[in-house]
């Protein structure tokens, strides 16, 4: 191979790999069982629901600590047309075996960052955010600086392409029910299209995957 071309491809590669979250790039999300397809689009979800991996993922700034489950997200659009997905209507649908319903709303890095360094005690029985949140002090800044690498860093994907990136939703700390959890992505069109696709529901709890 010509240097010239050698290069391009190097870059390429590159470019390709920053798109992925940090330490989560050895994963192929297309083997991910917890999918959602239709309408020529694909969201995949991954669960950190596991402590240790948690924890060897984000270092100190761990959301797991603090109750908060963080979500490895894969957009995959086979369309011919850009695609956007509404970043701030996405949610966490929690059906416990006990009765438990709770409608969880993602966390921005900002956030997540904040309740990280602040962790309270567990609970689910009323909401924490959205609440107003002070200005974050050098540890919360810290914690944000490490986290928004793994955020999504758009809410386009390109025609033929693809967008990952992790949301954070506050458990409160009951883990124990992730498995009867479900990424809701509502709003979701093409820029071509006035119409919205049908919502994507991605269940995390193995039961519920194909």
């Amino acid at each position: 191979m010509k240097p010239a071309l050698l290069l391009i491809a190097m870059l390429a590669l590159i470019a390709t790999a920053a798109s992925a979250p940090p330490q989560t790039q050895q994963t192929d999300p297309s083997s991910w069982p917890a999918k959602d397809t239709h309408q020529g689009f694909t969201v995949a979800a991954d669960a950190y629901s596991n402590a240790e991996r948690a924890k060897k993922t984000f270092g100190k700034a761990d959301p797991y600590k603090a109750g908060i489950l963080a979500v490895d997200v894969f957009f995959k659009n086979d369309l011919k047309d850009p695609v956007h997905v509404d970043l701030s209507t996405i949610r966490l649908d929690v059906d416990g075996p006990n009765g438990q319903h709770f409608r969880l709303p993602a966390l921005t890095a900002p956030q997540a960052a904040e309740q990280i360094a602040h962790p309270k005690p567990p609970s689910m029985s009323r909401p924490r955010l959205p609440i107003p949140l002070p200005s974050g002090g050098s540890k919360e800044r810290g914690i944000e600086k490490t986290l928004m690498p793994f955020s999504l860093q758009s809410d386009v994907v390109p025609p033929n392409g693809t967008l990952r990136g992790i949301l954070f939703f506050d458990m409160g700390g009951h883990f124990e029910l992730v498995p009867h959890s479900a990424v809701y992505i509502p709003d979701v069109k093409s820029v071509a299209s006035e119409n919205a696709m049908i919502y994507f529901d991605v269940p995390l709890g193995p039961k519920h995957q194909p």
